[in-house]
């Protein structure tokens, strides 16, 4: 099965401490790996202003995860995403390279 590439871009609360985001960045990884997918990058990114309020919140620390994965991998992060309650939101993007 042919692997392609995706971005995972995702904001925690304001609040969340270093160990949380840490934590959520290894759950995702390990559900990528768990579906044959392979991480090259997982980061956090700064706290940032968002422009415009969602679900209450102003700020957010964004997360930023690269990896490549079969097909059916980014449906099941994107699921990650709508069942976490920590996460503001979040989206996945299919790199062209």
């Amino acid at each position: 099965m042919k692997l392609r590439n995706y971005e995972a871009l995702y904001i925690l609360p304001a609040n969340a401490d270093d160990d949380a985001i840490e934590a959520s960045l290894q759950a995702f990884k390990t559900a990528i790996e768990a579906g044959g997918g392979t991480v090259s990058k997982a980061e956090k990114w700064d706290k940032r202003k968002l422009a415009y309020r969602i679900k209450g919140h102003a700020e957010g620390n964004y997360c930023l995860l690269e990896f490549s994965a079969p097909p059916a991998v980014p449906a099941e992060v994107r699921r990650l995403f709508r069942i976490n309650d920590e996460i503001i939101r979040g989206r996945v993007f299919l790199r062209e390279e």
